[in-house]
């Protein structure tokens, strides 16, 4: 095999046959590596020879690529793939700088299976990405993708529990509406009634009449109710605040009639302003008048205010609820 003669500047390296009259030695900075490569003969990295020779990495892997392609060197692959992979170890083909390469020498053949790293070792221009740091970049992007995973399932989750627990509140509100929809339509019925046997008790047709269209009315309501499960009334149900029961009827047509003391009020008008059946109001409004609290200003319709001390001796006798006279 021919001998070569490398000469290489400070930014290249090329190799050329060498002529007798070098001895088959290289020039120029392929020399220094020359130098550095046979005094490590057990073998050596492109780094160790870059510092020893004082040249560049890439100068000193495109000197041993003509010393390869010559026969004067051998590379040993690195062992390993990724961020372990071990760097490849150069040697010396003949076993001393000024003993020329002979034909008999052969060339290592090159390894076509294992990938040639020490270009890219010694490769920093800007913009060639090294194998460690894409490998990196690799993991970085694989931990980001099985975070955002798992965070993905994690929301998920929250979000079906969430959804269980408000259909649970909805479930739980409607079965309080229900039930208390329900009670406050028995409440007004049962108070109806009552004011309806009061009312046949003392011949009034006309409490009579006006009862039993209420019962009819709340009668619907009931069924309807039940029905539905949910609340289904006739008219909307009244504002009920925080209070476990529906309040007492009576007390709250007193206030309505203490804060109008001038003003005079047929059941129907309490009842509107209340939410509640005429009937119901009616009878509270009786019992009202038989107590002294309430004042009956006229027979037909009938009408009602607040007792003062001026009006309460002239309030007409009222039939209290089981018919009696109560002056």
């Amino acid at each position: 095999m021919a001998n070569i003669n490398t000469t290489v500047t400070a930014e290249t390296a090329s190799t050329a046959p060498a002529d007798s009259a070098t001895g088959g030695r290289p020039t120029g900075a392929a020399e220094a590596v020359w130098d550095a490569l046979n005094a490590a003969p057990d073998g050596v990295t492109v780094s160790a020879l870059a510092e020893a020779s004082g040249v560049s990495r890439a100068t000193v892997t495109k000197a041993l690529a003509a010393f390869a392609d010559a026969g004067l060197a051998v590379r040993a692959p690195g062992q390993g793939t990724g961020r372990g992979r071990t760097p490849d170890v150069w040697a010396p083909a003949a076993p001393t700088a000024t003993t020329g390469a002979s034909d008999n020498h052969a060339a290592a053949p090159a390894d076509d299976s294992g990938t040639d790293t020490s270009a890219a070792d010694a490769t920093t221009g800007t913009g060639v990405i090294s194998p460690d740091t894409l490998a990196t970049a690799m993991q970085v992007l694989s931990e980001e993708a099985d975070r955002r995973a798992a965070a993905t399932e994690s929301l998920r989750q929250a979000q079906e529990e969430e959804a269980e627990r408000r259909a649970r509140v909805d479930a739980e509100l409607r079965r309080a509406e229900q039930r208390e929809t329900a009670r406050v339509i028995l409440t007004d019925l049962l108070s109806t009634v009552t004011t309806t046997l009061a009312a046949i008790a003392a011949d009034d047709d006309e409490r009579v009449t006006r009862g039993m269209e209420d019962i009819a009315r709340y009668a619907g309501s009931v069924r309807r109710t039940t029905r539905a499960g949910t609340r289904t009334s006739v008219r909307t149900p009244r504002a009920t605040g925080d209070r476990g029961a529906p309040s007492p009827l009576r007390p709250l047509v007193a206030n309505h009639l203490n804060a109008h003391p001038d003003k005079e009020f047929t059941p129907g008008e309490i009842a509107k302003v209340l939410d509640r059946s005429s009937g119901a109001v009616a009878n509270s409004l009786d019992t009202l008048v038989g107590r002294g609290e309430a004042v009956l200003t006229c027979e037909r319709p009938r009408r009602f205010r607040a007792a003062t001390p001026a009006t309460t001796h002239v309030a007409a006798p009222i039939g209290d609820a089981d018919g009696t006279n109560t002056e």
